[in-house]
Formats: structure tokens, C-alpha cells, sequence
């Protein structure tokens, strides 16, 4: 697909069209609109037939496009954490704080649950800069809310993980100030829920 723009401001395909198709008349409403005008913007659940919008003939598209809009107020498929659930927040529970590698002196906030680490934004725990952590899922560090402990896991990655310089190959409980080493980077781990305190 690419997208262009015209100079009335339309965007369209131009692998597809030679010209803008809204300013050509090629499209059946001979006009933009807005996604919102489909339907969805005011609370209704109807939508506006796209048959003009995408050209290319693609019921599928056309079909995912709409269930987009429709949905557009659901949630995101996430799983939320139980204490979320529970108390409407997601709240602190521990950090890491980084002791040595690219982000040296960068703290990691530890919630609830399971807090996957890789260096995807779309992990819990984000490690950037360090090339020999996995994008997603190299490790996993767990708050178990009903025992109120801590728990360090291998993931995914390629390279092993360690907890106070010894290779973790199954899940291992954790202690105030353990050093975890993902990669590269080393970090430290520090709880805040504890026997002295949970949310």
C-alpha cells in the first residue's frame, strides 16, 4: 500500500490510483469523511456501508474496518492484574534499579503479577540499549499477591539469565537486593510489599 495525499487533502492508494479517486469521482461519495461520521462517535452501534472507501474491492478489509470502528470503546484484549481488579490500580509492588549497562541508574517499577522484560516497548519492563536481551519475554518477574513473594523466571531469551551470578534455568524466589543479570545489564532487585506491608 501507498498512501498519498492530494492536494485537497484526500489520501489514497496510489499502488491502486493514478489520481485521487475523491477528486476524480472514482469514489461513490465524491468526499472524505471522517471516520467518526461511520457510526460509533455518538453511542449507536450502526455503521455506514464502506463500499466506496476501499476501493480495491476487499470485502475483508471493508468488514475489519467497520468491526474496528464498532469497537473502537472496548477494551484493548489485555489482562489486567487481580489487585487491579480489586482496588481499580495497578500499584507498585517492587523495582528494579539498573547497576550496571546502558540505562546504569534507571529504576523499573514491579507490578502485581506477572511483569514480562525484553526490549519492546510493549514489555512491562523495557531494557533498551542492551542488544543481547530478547525483544519480548526474556525473563519474567512475578508478585504473587497471595503469598506476598517475589519470583524470578527465565523466559524466551537467548541468553541465560542469573540471580547473584548463577544461572537460572527455573523459577527462583527472590530476596531484597538480589543482583539479576538479563544480558548484559545487571539490576537490583527491591521489594516494596513485604511482610511489613501489602496493598
Amino acid at each position: 500500500m501507498e498512501m498519498k495525499k492530494c492536494p485537497n487533502g484526500h489520501y489514497y492508494d496510489a499502488s491502486i490510483h493514478a489520481s485521487c479517486p475523491y477528486c476524480s469521482g472514482a469514489n461513490n461519495s465524491g468526499a472524505t469523511l471522517p471516520l467518526d461520521s461511520f457510526g460509533g462517535g455518538d453511542g449507536s452501534s450502526e455503521t455506514m456501508p464502506l463500499t466506496g472507501a476501499i476501493s480495491d474491492g476487499g470485502t475483508d478489509k471493508t468488514m475489519a474496518l467497520q468491526q474496528a470502528m464498532n469497537n473502537s470503546d472496548s477494551d484493548d484484549g489485555r489482562t489486567v492484574a487481580l489487585i487491579k481488579e480489586e482496588k481499580g490500580i495497578d500499584p507498585v509492588v517492587g523495582w528494579l534499579v539498573c547497576t550496571d549497562g546502558k540505562e546504569k541508574g534507571r529504576d523499573y517499577r514491579v507490578h502485581a503479577d506477572n511483569n514480562f522484560i525484553g526490549r519492546s516497548d510493549r514489555m512491562d519492563i523495557c531494557i533498551r540499549g542492551d542488544e543481547t536481551i530478547s525483544r519480548e519475554n526474556h525473563a519474567i518477574l512475578s508478585y504473587d499477591t497471595v503469598e506476598n513473594k517475589f519470583f524470578f523466571s527465565p523466559g524466551d531469551g537467548r541468553a541465560i539469565v542469573r540471580v547473584n551470578g548463577k544461572a537460572v534455568f527455573q523459577t527462583v524466589e527472590l530476596a531484597p537486593y538480589d543482583e539479576l543479570i538479563i544480558g548484559k545489564t545487571a539490576v537490583r532487585f527491591m521489594p516494596f510489599c513485604s511482610k511489613d506491608f501489602v496493598w
